[in-house]
């Protein structure tokens, strides 16, 4: 009975309008999933990078959240360029309320003295949200196949968008610091013939690897951050803090998604803040890495939704379209830290 009270709230809470913001897809593994982190990533890896994501939030709830991420991306050495491409696609509900995009990325890099890059981005994002209404039930027992008029009242039952997001990104072979703005446009969605605006969203994040240590013995690096992710939309604020420690080979993670600092208009919902403390392990073998986390509920929603359960794979071809001049060096997840004038800065993204 409880349960069946939760998934009525939680549907009240998908369609409200105040809520909007919630309905951005995302990722508890931010740096695993870099082109939707910030457009000026696009190309980081300085060769050809292929990253596939899926995430399933709330299992313990029947078809609460299933998110899936594709993105393609390389480097043009040549034109100091990046060039990437996202698509993303969100089902939430039983009555399959899908948000999915498509994003075309672009970022140029900019030297800035010998040791740091400058790399602005952009991406122009066509999207679309759906629901299927023939799944829809409402309070007095009618759904498909109602003649009551309650299925009437939903105009449409698909909303295509155009949007717009801008980045920034600053970075040294020790730390690095971004802001991405996204809804630019502040396009407009409605199932019911009326404008619904989503809201700007901006998020800063940043770190610095503040250890390091190479092992005599074999030809291994470790490495260790300090991470941090800061979101405001809506009058919602959310920081997280997180720490990643990582080998040649292996790495650790995790994150305090939420940090308790900030008083948002929505507290009192428990929706908000004290999110979720985020663990990780990824290996990575040659070009190809996998990495897996999982989310403990530290909200209300811990006793219904069993966390969340996040899977990522990172495909790199190398150093294809020659990333790595003297002036224009890579942010790259490889190998931690390395820096050499006459060879490409290596610096750890997870």
């Amino acid at each position: 009975m409880r349960r069946g009270i939760f998934n009525v709230i939680l549907g009240l809470f998908l369609f409200s309008a105040n809520s909007v913001y919630s309905q951005d897809p995302h990722f508890s593994q931010f740096y695993s999933a870099p082109n939707i982190l910030s457009p000026s990533l696009a190309g980081s890896s300085g060769g050809t990078r292929f990253v596939v994501n899926y995430r399933n939030q709330w299992p313990g709830i029947s078809k609460a959240y299933q998110t899936y991420a594709f993105a393609a991306d390389l480097y043009l050495d040549t034109y100091k360029s990046g060039l990437g491409v996202v698509f993303v696609t969100d089902k939430a509900g039983t009555a399959s309320l899908n948000t999915s995009y498509l994003g075309l990325q672009y970022s140029y890099r900019v030297k800035l003295g010998d040791y740091w890059q400058f790399v602005p981005g952009m991406q122009f994002t066509f999207g679309q949200k759906s629901l299927d209404r023939s799944k829809l039930i409402f309070p007095d027992g009618s759904g498909a196949g109602s003649t009551n008029g309650n299925l009437d009242y939903f105009s449409d039952t698909r909303a295509n968008y155009i949007d717009l997001v801008s980045s920034l990104f600053l970075f040294s072979p020790k730390m690095w610091i971004g802001l991405t703005a996204d809804h630019l446009l502040r396009p407009s969605f409605s199932f019911i013939g009326e404008r619904s605006f989503m809201p700007l969203k901006i998020v800063n994040f940043g770190g610095i690897n503040f250890w390091s240590e190479r092992s005599r013995i074999v030809e291994d690096s470790r490495t260790a951050s300090l991470c941090y992710r800061f979101e405001y939309q809506n009058g919602f604020k959310q920081l997280d803090i997180g720490a990643y420690w990582y080998s040649s080979f292996l790495e650790f993670g995790a994150w305090y998604r939420g940090f308790p600092i900030f008083k948002n208009k929505l507290t009192d919902s428990q929706f908000l803040d004290s999110d979720a403390i985020v663990l990780m392990v990824g290996v990575e073998r040659g070009s190809f890495r996998i990495s897996y986390s999982y989310d403990i509920q530290l909200s209300s929603l811990a006793g219904y939704g069993s966390g969340a359960h996040e899977i990522s794979l990172m495909f790199e071809m190398g150093k294809v379209f020659g990333c790595g001049s003297k002036y224009f060096d890579c942010f790259a997840k490889r190998k931690g830290i390395r820096f050499n004038k006459d060879l490409p800065r290596e610096l750890r993204i997870f």
